[in-house]
């Protein structure tokens, strides 16, 4: 599972991201190798905003594509296209309850769950970090909820703040998340984020994509380093 390409609470306004552009290397390539790009953009449509990641191959083909719409504060609606695989994933809300639709080759699965604080998507992903950042800073530890849209719920997650990352460096933090039930660990990695101490702009992201790329023949899903750029 890619905690950052399916990774901001259901009530509290977003800041919205700083736009960036983004390169997606293999890991264990010493950044050599790269293998998909990764944009953002914030755009403003009757009074909602609109959040969307775009991720392409390096040949310019669509990868995937996630929108969160949001208004008043709450999130309407999210959506993740994958055309490599035909998978499609649609969370909105009504009320108090969250509608799921996942699609991947045939019928699509369908299921229902109550609102609950703190739901974080990609595009979210930076404020949610921010509005913890002081708490993260002194060493606790902040949960949130992702969707996992495969199974139509609600997956808790964690982030902490650490210290023993090859990553570290003067300048940076880094933080690590990781699903809070310590049962289904063995099934989903930890990915590793890296944020600039004195912007707090997100730099770097280290772990498992749900992102397919052809190898042999076969999809796979890609261990990866993802670098991120700014215009300013």
């Amino acid at each position: 599972m890619a905690l950052f390409l399916l990774i901001g609470t259901v009530a509290g306004e977003v800041r919205a991201e700083a736009l960036f552009n983004a390169d997606l290397y293999l890991a264990g390539t010493n950044r050599q190798q790269l293998i998909f790009r990764q944009k953002n953009s914030v755009a403003k449509k009757d009074g909602a905003t609109i959040l969307t990641h775009t991720y392409t191959h390096v040949d310019g083909r669509l990868a995937a594509r996630e929108v969160v719409t949001r208004k008043d504060g709450a999130i309407q609606r999210y959506e993740v296209t994958m055309p490599d695989t035909g998978c499609g994933c649609l969370l909105e809300t009504a009320g108090n309850r969250i509608r799921f639709s996942y699609t991947k080759g045939g019928e699509p699965k369908t299921g229902e769950v109550d609102v609950v604080p703190d739901i974080v998507t990609g595009p979210t992903l930076t404020a949610f970090v921010h509005r913890r950042w002081a708490s993260l800073l002194r060493g606790e530890t902040a949960y949130f909820h992702l969707p996992a849209m495969s199974l139509q719920r609600l997956a808790r997650f964690q982030i902490t703040r650490i210290a023993g990352s090859p990553r570290n460096r003067p300048g940076v933090e880094v933080f690590q998340m990781k699903i809070a039930n310590v049962f289904l660990r063995i099934a989903v990695d930890p990915v590793e984020l890296v944020y600039d101490s004195a912007s707090r702009r997100l730099l770097e992201i280290h772990g498992k994509s749900l992102l397919t790329r052809r190898v042999g023949g076969r999809l796979e899903n890609p261990v990866v380093d993802i670098v991120y750029r700014y215009d300013r």
